[in-house]
Protein backbone atom coordinates (compact mmCIF):
# COMPACT_ATOMS: atom_id res chain seq x y z
CA UNK A 1 0.00 0.00 0.00
CA UNK A 2 1.12 3.21 -0.56
CA UNK A 3 2.22 5.66 2.33
CA UNK A 4 1.83 9.11 3.04
CA UNK A 5 5.64 9.27 2.99
CA UNK A 6 5.79 7.61 -0.77
CA UNK A 7 3.39 10.29 -1.61
CA UNK A 8 5.80 13.58 -0.62
CA UNK A 9 8.42 11.66 -2.26
CA UNK A 10 6.28 11.01 -5.12
CA UNK A 11 5.86 14.80 -5.22
CA UNK A 12 9.06 15.67 -4.83
CA UNK A 13 8.41 17.83 -1.96
CA UNK A 14 4.82 19.61 -3.05
CA UNK A 15 3.00 18.94 -0.04
CA UNK A 16 5.59 20.08 2.66
CA UNK A 17 6.03 23.02 0.40
CA UNK A 18 2.89 24.52 0.33
CA UNK A 19 2.69 26.52 3.55
CA UNK A 20 5.82 28.57 2.23
CA UNK A 21 4.15 29.27 -1.29
CA UNK A 22 1.58 30.32 0.75
CA UNK A 23 3.26 32.71 2.35
CA UNK A 24 5.08 33.66 -0.65
CA UNK A 25 2.30 34.59 -2.57
CA UNK A 26 1.01 37.32 -0.63
CA UNK A 27 2.90 40.24 -2.37
CA UNK A 28 0.60 39.17 -5.19
CA UNK A 29 -2.52 39.72 -3.29
CA UNK A 30 -2.96 43.66 -3.77
CA UNK A 31 -5.84 43.64 -5.35
CA UNK A 32 -7.59 42.17 -2.35
CA UNK A 33 -10.05 43.93 0.16
CA UNK A 34 -8.23 43.95 3.55
CA UNK A 35 -10.62 43.23 6.23
CA UNK A 36 -9.69 44.44 9.80
CA UNK A 37 -8.84 41.69 12.55
CA UNK A 38 -12.27 41.78 13.82
CA UNK A 39 -15.08 42.39 11.97
CA UNK A 40 -16.68 45.52 11.77
CA UNK A 41 -20.30 46.25 11.58
CA UNK A 42 -20.10 48.22 8.26
CA UNK A 43 -17.33 46.64 6.38
CA UNK A 44 -17.93 44.18 3.29
CA UNK A 45 -17.18 40.01 3.56
CA UNK A 46 -14.61 39.31 1.50
CA UNK A 47 -14.74 35.86 0.29
CA UNK A 48 -11.81 33.91 -1.19
CA UNK A 49 -13.64 32.06 -4.31
CA UNK A 50 -11.61 29.90 -6.97
CA UNK A 51 -14.11 30.31 -9.56
CA UNK A 52 -16.03 33.46 -11.39
CA UNK A 53 -19.44 33.78 -13.10
CA UNK A 54 -19.48 32.40 -16.90
CA UNK A 55 -22.55 34.91 -17.67
CA UNK A 56 -24.61 37.06 -15.63
CA UNK A 57 -27.39 35.22 -17.71
CA UNK A 58 -27.46 31.82 -16.13
CA UNK A 59 -29.14 30.17 -18.83
CA UNK A 60 -26.17 30.38 -21.10
CA UNK A 61 -24.24 27.92 -19.60
CA UNK A 62 -25.02 24.84 -16.98
CA UNK A 63 -21.94 24.79 -14.52
CA UNK A 64 -21.75 23.99 -11.00
CA UNK A 65 -18.76 25.44 -9.88
CA UNK A 66 -20.33 29.32 -9.16
CA UNK A 67 -23.80 28.10 -7.92
CA UNK A 68 -22.57 29.71 -4.67
CA UNK A 69 -22.84 33.21 -6.73
CA UNK A 70 -25.37 32.40 -8.52
CA UNK A 71 -27.52 31.86 -5.52
CA UNK A 72 -26.85 34.76 -3.89
CA UNK A 73 -28.26 37.30 -6.79
CA UNK A 74 -30.81 34.20 -8.22
CA UNK A 75 -33.48 32.28 -6.34
CA UNK A 76 -34.23 29.06 -7.86
CA UNK A 77 -37.37 27.90 -7.99
CA UNK A 78 -36.69 24.61 -5.14
CA UNK A 79 -34.79 25.02 -2.24
CA UNK A 80 -32.06 22.47 -1.49
CA UNK A 81 -30.87 22.92 2.42
CA UNK A 82 -27.63 22.28 4.33
CA UNK A 83 -28.88 18.89 4.78
CA UNK A 84 -29.09 18.34 1.29
CA UNK A 85 -32.74 18.56 1.01
CA UNK A 86 -34.95 19.11 -1.50
CA UNK A 87 -37.25 21.52 -0.22
CA UNK A 88 -39.89 24.70 -0.77
CA UNK A 89 -38.14 27.85 -2.51
CA UNK A 90 -40.06 30.50 -4.44
CA UNK A 91 -41.94 27.21 -5.34
CA UNK A 92 -44.42 26.68 -2.19
CA UNK A 93 -45.36 23.03 -3.53
CA UNK A 94 -45.55 20.52 -6.42
CA UNK A 95 -47.23 17.60 -7.71
CA UNK A 96 -47.63 14.89 -10.66
CA UNK A 97 -50.60 15.44 -12.36
CA UNK A 98 -50.58 12.12 -14.32
CA UNK A 99 -49.40 8.48 -13.54
CA UNK A 100 -46.28 9.12 -16.48
CA UNK A 101 -44.17 11.76 -14.97
CA UNK A 102 -45.20 14.13 -18.18
CA UNK A 103 -47.48 16.80 -15.70
CA UNK A 104 -45.95 18.68 -13.23
CA UNK A 105 -48.02 21.34 -11.59
CA UNK A 106 -45.97 24.50 -9.34
CA UNK A 107 -47.54 26.76 -6.95
CA UNK A 108 -45.53 29.77 -6.75
CA UNK A 109 -45.21 32.41 -3.32
CA UNK A 110 -47.22 35.47 -3.79
CA UNK A 111 -44.74 37.61 -1.80
CA UNK A 112 -41.55 37.42 -4.06
CA UNK A 113 -39.90 40.81 -5.35
CA UNK A 114 -36.90 40.91 -8.26
CA UNK A 115 -34.57 43.59 -7.17
CA UNK A 116 -35.92 46.48 -9.32
CA UNK A 117 -38.86 46.05 -7.39
CA UNK A 118 -41.16 43.81 -9.95
CA UNK A 119 -43.13 41.24 -8.78
CA UNK A 120 -42.36 37.39 -9.43
CA UNK A 121 -45.09 35.52 -10.66
CA UNK A 122 -45.48 32.00 -12.46
CA UNK A 123 -45.26 34.19 -16.00
CA UNK A 124 -41.57 34.62 -15.05
CA UNK A 125 -40.95 31.43 -14.80
CA UNK A 126 -42.29 30.54 -18.05
CA UNK A 127 -40.46 33.20 -19.84
CA UNK A 128 -37.37 31.98 -18.03
CA UNK A 129 -37.44 27.50 -18.81
CA UNK A 130 -39.50 27.69 -21.99
CA UNK A 131 -39.93 30.88 -23.78
CA UNK A 132 -36.15 31.93 -23.90
CA UNK A 133 -35.03 27.95 -24.41
CA UNK A 134 -37.23 28.32 -27.71
CA UNK A 135 -36.33 31.54 -28.99
CA UNK A 136 -32.31 30.63 -28.59
CA UNK A 137 -31.17 27.38 -28.82
CA UNK A 138 -27.38 28.20 -27.96
CA UNK A 139 -28.31 28.20 -24.28
CA UNK A 140 -27.51 25.03 -22.65
CA UNK A 141 -30.18 25.09 -20.05
CA UNK A 142 -32.37 23.62 -23.08
CA UNK A 143 -30.03 20.62 -22.76
CA UNK A 144 -31.70 20.04 -19.31
CA UNK A 145 -35.48 21.14 -20.42
CA UNK A 146 -35.25 19.65 -24.14
CA UNK A 147 -38.46 17.00 -23.63
CA UNK A 148 -40.21 20.58 -22.02
CA UNK A 149 -43.36 21.37 -24.42
CA UNK A 150 -45.31 23.98 -22.81
CA UNK A 151 -45.60 25.73 -19.31
CA UNK A 152 -49.44 27.19 -18.33
CA UNK A 153 -49.84 29.88 -16.11
CA UNK A 154 -53.70 29.91 -15.46
CA UNK A 155 -52.46 32.05 -12.49
CA UNK A 156 -50.19 34.11 -11.30
CA UNK A 157 -49.26 31.87 -8.72
CA UNK A 158 -49.81 28.41 -10.49
CA UNK A 159 -47.55 26.70 -13.70
CA UNK A 160 -48.07 23.41 -15.36
CA UNK A 161 -45.35 21.64 -17.00
CA UNK A 162 -45.45 19.79 -19.94
CA UNK A 163 -42.80 17.04 -21.36
CA UNK A 164 -42.88 15.33 -24.03
CA UNK A 165 -41.59 12.32 -22.73
CA UNK A 166 -41.20 11.09 -18.39
CA UNK A 167 -38.88 13.49 -16.76
CA UNK A 168 -39.60 12.50 -13.46
CA UNK A 169 -36.22 13.60 -12.12
CA UNK A 170 -37.39 17.69 -12.80
CA UNK A 171 -38.20 18.60 -9.34
CA UNK A 172 -34.48 17.69 -8.73
CA UNK A 173 -33.40 19.94 -11.21
CA UNK A 174 -35.96 23.16 -10.24
CA UNK A 175 -33.51 22.59 -7.10
CA UNK A 176 -30.24 22.28 -8.34
CA UNK A 177 -29.49 24.44 -10.98
CA UNK A 178 -31.92 23.70 -13.92
CA UNK A 179 -34.28 27.44 -12.93
CA UNK A 180 -32.97 30.47 -12.18
CA UNK A 181 -35.99 32.70 -12.75
CA UNK A 182 -35.08 35.93 -14.35
CA UNK A 183 -37.64 38.62 -14.66
CA UNK A 184 -39.72 38.66 -18.11
CA UNK A 185 -40.41 42.83 -18.11
CA UNK A 186 -36.99 43.57 -17.57
CA UNK A 187 -34.81 41.22 -20.22
CA UNK A 188 -37.17 42.56 -22.35
CA UNK A 189 -36.64 45.68 -21.73
CA UNK A 190 -32.90 46.08 -21.86
CA UNK A 191 -31.88 42.67 -24.11
CA UNK A 192 -29.60 39.99 -23.05
CA UNK A 193 -26.62 42.20 -23.53
CA UNK A 194 -27.89 44.61 -21.42
CA UNK A 195 -29.31 42.21 -18.79
CA UNK A 196 -25.87 40.68 -18.85
CA UNK A 197 -24.52 44.42 -18.08
CA UNK A 198 -26.92 44.55 -15.35
CA UNK A 199 -28.47 41.69 -13.82
CA UNK A 200 -31.76 41.48 -11.85
CA UNK A 201 -32.53 38.25 -9.66
CA UNK A 202 -34.90 37.66 -6.81
CA UNK A 203 -31.99 36.66 -4.81
CA UNK A 204 -30.86 37.39 -1.28
CA UNK A 205 -28.00 39.87 -2.42
CA UNK A 206 -28.53 42.21 -5.81
CA UNK A 207 -24.82 42.76 -7.83
CA UNK A 208 -23.42 46.51 -7.34
CA UNK A 209 -20.79 46.12 -9.33
CA UNK A 210 -18.51 43.58 -10.95
CA UNK A 211 -14.88 43.53 -12.58
CA UNK A 212 -14.25 39.88 -14.61
CA UNK A 213 -12.05 37.17 -12.86
CA UNK A 214 -11.25 39.64 -10.12
CA UNK A 215 -14.18 40.75 -8.05
CA UNK A 216 -18.62 40.31 -7.64
CA UNK A 217 -19.32 43.23 -5.26
CA UNK A 218 -22.84 42.25 -3.65
CA UNK A 219 -24.88 44.57 -1.20
CA UNK A 220 -28.04 42.50 0.78
CA UNK A 221 -31.40 43.20 -0.85
CA UNK A 222 -33.82 44.05 1.75
CA UNK A 223 -37.19 42.83 0.33
CA UNK A 224 -36.07 39.02 -0.31
CA UNK A 225 -38.64 37.02 0.73
CA UNK A 226 -36.79 35.26 3.60
CA UNK A 227 -35.86 38.92 5.47
CA UNK A 228 -32.67 40.43 4.57
CA UNK A 229 -29.48 38.50 4.85
CA UNK A 230 -27.77 39.71 8.31
CA UNK A 231 -24.44 40.32 6.71
CA UNK A 232 -25.27 43.02 4.45
CA UNK A 233 -22.43 43.39 1.89
CA UNK A 234 -20.35 40.77 0.45
CA UNK A 235 -17.18 40.46 -2.46
CA UNK A 236 -16.51 37.46 -4.06
CA UNK A 237 -12.88 37.81 -4.68
CA UNK A 238 -12.15 35.32 -7.47
CA UNK A 239 -8.94 34.12 -6.40
CA UNK A 240 -7.84 30.86 -8.79
CA UNK A 241 -4.30 29.72 -6.67
CA UNK A 242 -5.04 28.00 -3.65
CA UNK A 243 -2.15 28.76 -1.90
CA UNK A 244 -2.97 32.74 -2.74
CA UNK A 245 -6.26 31.86 -1.17
CA UNK A 246 -4.81 30.12 2.09
CA UNK A 247 -2.41 33.21 1.65
CA UNK A 248 -5.57 36.01 1.72
CA UNK A 249 -7.20 34.65 4.91
CA UNK A 250 -3.86 34.14 6.91
CA UNK A 251 -3.30 37.44 6.47
CA UNK A 252 -6.63 39.02 6.95
CA UNK A 253 -7.10 40.06 3.48
CA UNK A 254 -9.92 37.91 3.03
CA UNK A 255 -12.87 36.95 5.95
CA UNK A 256 -13.62 33.63 4.32
CA UNK A 257 -11.64 31.42 2.10
CA UNK A 258 -12.73 28.21 0.15
CA UNK A 259 -11.29 25.13 -1.57
CA UNK A 260 -8.25 25.00 0.58
CA UNK A 261 -6.38 21.86 0.91
CA UNK A 262 -7.35 20.24 3.48
CA UNK A 263 -3.92 20.51 5.52
CA UNK A 264 -4.11 23.97 4.99
CA UNK A 265 -7.25 24.31 5.97
CA UNK A 266 -6.61 22.41 9.65
CA UNK A 267 -3.54 24.52 10.00
CA UNK A 268 -5.08 27.51 9.55
CA UNK A 269 -7.47 26.36 12.65
CA UNK A 270 -4.72 25.81 14.96
CA UNK A 271 -3.09 29.29 14.82
CA UNK A 272 -5.78 31.27 17.07
CA UNK A 273 -7.18 33.70 14.56
CA UNK A 274 -9.27 31.68 12.33
CA UNK A 275 -11.92 28.46 12.36
CA UNK A 276 -12.11 26.17 9.54
CA UNK A 277 -14.87 23.73 8.32
CA UNK A 278 -13.83 20.45 6.36
CA UNK A 279 -17.04 19.32 5.11
CA UNK A 280 -17.43 15.55 3.15
CA UNK A 281 -20.23 16.25 0.46
CA UNK A 282 -22.62 14.31 -1.48
CA UNK A 283 -20.31 15.18 -4.69
CA UNK A 284 -18.14 12.88 -6.15
CA UNK A 285 -13.94 12.98 -7.21
CA UNK A 286 -13.78 10.85 -10.14
CA UNK A 287 -11.90 10.47 -13.32
CA UNK A 288 -13.97 10.68 -16.44
CA UNK A 289 -12.92 8.38 -19.17
CA UNK A 290 -13.44 9.23 -23.05
CA UNK A 291 -14.38 7.02 -25.91
CA UNK A 292 -11.25 7.96 -27.46
CA UNK A 293 -7.59 6.78 -27.87
CA UNK A 294 -5.97 4.43 -25.76
CA UNK A 295 -9.13 4.66 -22.99
CA UNK A 296 -11.16 2.99 -25.89
CA UNK A 297 -9.86 -0.47 -24.91
CA UNK A 298 -11.62 -1.50 -21.98
CA UNK A 299 -8.65 -3.39 -20.50
CA UNK A 300 -6.46 -0.41 -20.18
CA UNK A 301 -10.11 1.73 -18.45
CA UNK A 302 -9.93 -1.05 -15.87
CA UNK A 303 -6.27 -1.40 -15.52
CA UNK A 304 -6.44 2.52 -14.76
CA UNK A 305 -9.29 1.70 -11.82
CA UNK A 306 -7.54 -1.37 -10.62
CA UNK A 307 -4.24 0.38 -10.10
CA UNK A 308 -5.41 3.49 -8.04
CA UNK A 309 -4.72 3.09 -4.20
CA UNK A 310 -8.13 4.88 -2.91
CA UNK A 311 -7.61 4.64 0.38
CA UNK A 312 -4.29 6.03 0.14
CA UNK A 313 -5.31 9.04 -1.71
CA UNK A 314 -7.84 9.73 0.93
CA UNK A 315 -5.11 9.37 4.01
CA UNK A 316 -2.55 10.90 2.17
CA UNK A 317 -4.99 14.16 1.25
CA UNK A 318 -7.81 14.40 2.77
CA UNK A 319 -7.14 13.14 6.63
CA UNK A 320 -9.57 10.32 5.73
CA UNK A 321 -11.95 12.70 6.00
CA UNK A 322 -14.11 11.57 2.68
CA UNK A 323 -15.15 7.61 1.72
CA UNK A 324 -13.86 5.75 -0.93
CA UNK A 325 -16.17 5.23 -3.45
CA UNK A 326 -16.62 2.49 -6.52
CA UNK A 327 -19.71 3.56 -7.46
CA UNK A 328 -20.57 6.88 -8.46
CA UNK A 329 -23.20 7.51 -5.75
CA UNK A 330 -21.67 9.19 -3.15
CA UNK A 331 -22.53 8.28 0.53
CA UNK A 332 -25.84 9.59 1.98
CA UNK A 333 -27.33 9.75 -1.68
CA UNK A 334 -29.99 7.33 -2.55
CA UNK A 335 -27.98 5.33 -4.98
CA UNK A 336 -25.02 4.80 -2.98
CA UNK A 337 -24.28 0.85 -2.97
CA UNK A 338 -22.22 -0.09 0.39
CA UNK A 339 -22.48 -3.71 -0.59
CA UNK A 340 -20.22 -3.15 -4.31
CA UNK A 341 -16.42 -2.98 -3.61
CA UNK A 342 -13.90 -2.17 -6.81
CA UNK A 343 -10.70 -3.47 -5.48
CA UNK A 344 -7.35 -2.32 -5.64
CA UNK A 345 -5.37 -5.00 -7.23
CA UNK A 346 -2.15 -3.46 -9.09
CA UNK A 347 -1.22 -7.23 -10.18
CA UNK A 348 -4.46 -7.12 -12.02
CA UNK A 349 -3.83 -4.15 -13.69
CA UNK A 350 -0.61 -5.47 -14.94
CA UNK A 351 -2.63 -8.78 -16.38
CA UNK A 352 -5.43 -6.70 -18.36
CA UNK A 353 -2.69 -4.47 -19.48
CA UNK A 354 -0.65 -7.32 -20.55
CA UNK A 355 -3.74 -8.70 -22.69
CA UNK A 356 -3.40 -5.62 -24.63
CA UNK A 357 0.31 -6.05 -25.44
CA UNK A 358 1.50 -3.52 -22.53
CA UNK A 359 4.00 -3.54 -19.78
CA UNK A 360 6.42 -1.24 -17.81
CA UNK A 361 8.74 -1.86 -19.84
CA UNK A 362 6.26 -0.77 -22.95
CA UNK A 363 3.83 1.33 -21.00
CA UNK A 364 0.51 2.59 -22.84
CA UNK A 365 0.54 6.41 -23.07
CA UNK A 366 -2.46 8.42 -22.31
CA UNK A 367 -2.80 12.35 -21.77
CA UNK A 368 -4.19 13.10 -18.00
CA UNK A 369 -6.13 16.46 -17.29
CA UNK A 370 -6.77 18.25 -13.30
CA UNK A 371 -7.81 20.88 -12.38
CA UNK A 372 -5.60 22.84 -10.30
CA UNK A 373 -6.55 24.27 -6.75
CA UNK A 374 -10.39 24.37 -8.03
CA UNK A 375 -11.02 21.86 -5.51
CA UNK A 376 -9.20 20.71 -2.27
CA UNK A 377 -5.62 18.97 -2.94
CA UNK A 378 -7.15 17.87 -6.87
CA UNK A 379 -3.98 18.48 -8.80
CA UNK A 380 -1.55 16.92 -6.25
CA UNK A 381 -3.64 13.62 -6.07
CA UNK A 382 -3.53 13.78 -9.64
CA UNK A 383 0.14 13.76 -9.51
CA UNK A 384 -0.35 10.85 -6.91
CA UNK A 385 -2.50 8.89 -9.82
CA UNK A 386 0.24 9.71 -12.47
CA UNK A 387 2.71 7.65 -9.74
CA UNK A 388 0.41 4.72 -9.07
CA UNK A 389 -0.65 4.15 -13.18
CA UNK A 390 3.30 4.49 -13.78
CA UNK A 391 3.99 1.40 -11.31
CA UNK A 392 1.51 -1.01 -13.50
CA UNK A 393 2.86 -0.12 -17.11
CA UNK A 394 0.79 3.25 -17.90
CA UNK A 395 2.64 6.64 -18.80
CA UNK A 396 0.26 9.52 -18.47
CA UNK A 397 0.94 13.46 -19.21
CA UNK A 398 -0.63 15.05 -17.05
CA UNK A 399 -1.69 18.77 -17.72
CA UNK A 400 -3.79 21.38 -15.95
CA UNK A 401 -7.13 22.37 -17.05
CA UNK A 402 -9.59 25.13 -16.59
CA UNK A 403 -13.13 24.82 -15.44
CA UNK A 404 -14.18 26.54 -18.35
CA UNK A 405 -11.83 25.02 -21.20
CA UNK A 406 -13.71 21.40 -19.44
CA UNK A 407 -16.80 22.38 -19.93
CA UNK A 408 -16.36 23.48 -23.59
CA UNK A 409 -14.25 20.27 -24.49
CA UNK A 410 -16.79 18.29 -22.57
CA UNK A 411 -20.09 19.50 -24.48
CA UNK A 412 -17.76 18.92 -28.03
CA UNK A 413 -16.51 15.53 -27.24
CA UNK A 414 -12.75 17.04 -27.74
CA UNK A 415 -11.19 16.45 -24.46
CA UNK A 416 -7.76 14.86 -24.90
CA UNK A 417 -7.87 12.13 -22.29
CA UNK A 418 -8.81 11.53 -18.96
CA UNK A 419 -9.65 14.37 -16.52
CA UNK A 420 -9.40 14.48 -13.11
CA UNK A 421 -13.10 16.02 -11.76
CA UNK A 422 -14.90 16.77 -8.80
CA UNK A 423 -18.76 15.97 -9.71
CA UNK A 424 -20.82 18.36 -7.74
CA UNK A 425 -24.68 17.29 -7.70
CA UNK A 426 -26.28 19.45 -4.87
CA UNK A 427 -29.33 17.48 -5.27
CA UNK A 428 -27.98 13.81 -4.83
CA UNK A 429 -30.10 12.51 -7.40
CA UNK A 430 -27.82 9.46 -9.53
CA UNK A 431 -29.77 11.51 -12.71
CA UNK A 432 -27.69 14.01 -11.92
CA UNK A 433 -24.34 12.45 -11.94
CA UNK A 434 -23.64 9.12 -13.79
CA UNK A 435 -27.20 9.49 -15.39
CA UNK A 436 -25.89 13.05 -16.96
CA UNK A 437 -22.21 12.43 -17.80
CA UNK A 438 -22.20 8.74 -19.24
CA UNK A 439 -25.73 9.81 -20.84
CA UNK A 440 -24.66 10.20 -24.37
CA UNK A 441 -28.00 11.51 -25.59
CA UNK A 442 -27.14 14.56 -23.28
CA UNK A 443 -24.63 17.58 -23.59
CA UNK A 444 -23.54 16.80 -20.14
CA UNK A 445 -21.67 13.20 -21.30
CA UNK A 446 -18.33 12.65 -21.21
CA UNK A 447 -18.04 9.28 -22.11
CA UNK A 448 -20.46 8.55 -25.02
CA UNK A 449 -21.17 5.42 -26.21
CA UNK A 450 -24.30 3.78 -27.68
CA UNK A 451 -24.24 0.69 -25.33
CA UNK A 452 -24.96 3.06 -22.34
CA UNK A 453 -28.35 3.84 -23.78
CA UNK A 454 -30.15 0.59 -22.99
CA UNK A 455 -29.25 -0.10 -19.26
CA UNK A 456 -29.28 4.04 -18.77
CA UNK A 457 -33.16 5.09 -20.47
CA UNK A 458 -35.61 3.15 -18.62
CA UNK A 459 -34.08 4.75 -15.40
CA UNK A 460 -34.85 8.12 -16.76
CA UNK A 461 -38.64 7.16 -17.19
CA UNK A 462 -38.58 5.16 -14.20
CA UNK A 463 -41.61 6.89 -11.76
CA UNK A 464 -41.53 3.93 -8.96
CA UNK A 465 -38.47 5.41 -6.54
CA UNK A 466 -37.14 2.36 -5.19
CA UNK A 467 -37.44 0.55 -8.62
CA UNK A 468 -35.31 3.81 -10.44
CA UNK A 469 -32.40 3.61 -7.18
CA UNK A 470 -32.65 -0.05 -7.69
CA UNK A 471 -31.91 0.18 -11.19
CA UNK A 472 -29.64 3.12 -10.88
CA UNK A 473 -27.48 0.75 -8.78
CA UNK A 474 -27.24 -2.00 -11.52
CA UNK A 475 -26.47 1.07 -13.87
CA UNK A 476 -23.70 2.10 -12.06
CA UNK A 477 -21.62 -1.31 -10.99
CA UNK A 478 -22.34 -2.24 -15.28
CA UNK A 479 -20.48 1.26 -15.81
CA UNK A 480 -17.91 0.52 -13.58
CA UNK A 481 -17.40 -3.21 -14.57
CA UNK A 482 -17.14 -1.62 -18.39
CA UNK A 483 -14.76 1.01 -17.03
CA UNK A 484 -16.81 3.78 -18.28
CA UNK A 485 -17.25 4.92 -14.73
CA UNK A 486 -14.19 5.92 -12.51
CA UNK A 487 -15.00 7.03 -9.06
CA UNK A 488 -12.26 7.75 -6.79
CA UNK A 489 -13.94 9.63 -3.42
CA UNK A 490 -16.66 11.51 -1.92
CA UNK A 491 -16.30 15.00 -2.43
CA UNK A 492 -14.74 17.73 0.44
CA UNK A 493 -15.37 20.93 1.40
CA UNK A 494 -12.70 22.92 2.89
CA UNK A 495 -13.62 26.59 4.52
CA UNK A 496 -11.44 28.68 6.64
CA UNK A 497 -12.60 31.94 7.94
CA UNK A 498 -12.12 34.44 10.77
CA UNK A 499 -13.23 34.15 14.11
CA UNK A 500 -16.40 35.90 14.55
CA UNK A 501 -17.74 34.98 10.82
CA UNK A 502 -20.68 32.19 11.86
CA UNK A 503 -20.13 29.83 9.07
CA UNK A 504 -22.42 27.41 7.57
CA UNK A 505 -21.59 24.31 5.75
CA UNK A 506 -23.72 22.40 3.38
CA UNK A 507 -23.41 18.91 2.32
CA UNK A 508 -23.73 20.38 -1.06
CA UNK A 509 -19.89 22.60 -0.52
CA UNK A 510 -22.06 25.40 -1.42
CA UNK A 511 -20.79 28.58 0.31
CA UNK A 512 -24.22 30.98 0.73
CA UNK A 513 -23.08 34.03 2.97
CA UNK A 514 -26.91 34.46 3.27
CA UNK A 515 -27.05 32.07 5.37
CA UNK A 516 -24.15 33.39 7.69
CA UNK A 517 -23.67 36.45 10.00
CA UNK A 518 -20.81 37.80 11.75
Amino acid sequence: MTTRRNFIQMLGGTLAGLATQAAGTLGGLGALTASSAALAANAPLTIAFPTDVPSWDPLVRVAPNPISIYRSVYDAALDIDAKGKLGPGVVTAWRWKDTAGKVLELDFRRDVLFHNGDKLTSDDFKFTLFDRLQADKSLQLGGIWWALEAIETPTPTRAVMHFKVPMVTAPAFLGYMGSYILPRKYFEQVGATGFIAKPVGSGPYRLVAYERDSRVTLAAFDKHWRGAPKIRDVVFQVVKDPTARVAAVQAAQADVSGMLPLREAVRLSQGGTDDSKITPTIDSYLIHMINGGPTQDRNVRLAMHHAIDKEALVHAFFNNVPAPMSTPAAPGTPAFDQDYKFAFDPALAKALLAKSGYSTDKPVRVKFLATNGVYPSDYDMARAIQQMWKKVGIEAELSPIETAQFFSQAVAGTLPGPTLWMWQNGSGDPELSAGSYLNPKTGFSVWRSADVSPHLDPLLVELDEAKRIAGYKEFHRWAVGEGYALPLMQGIATASYRKGVRYTPFLSGWMLPAYWSA
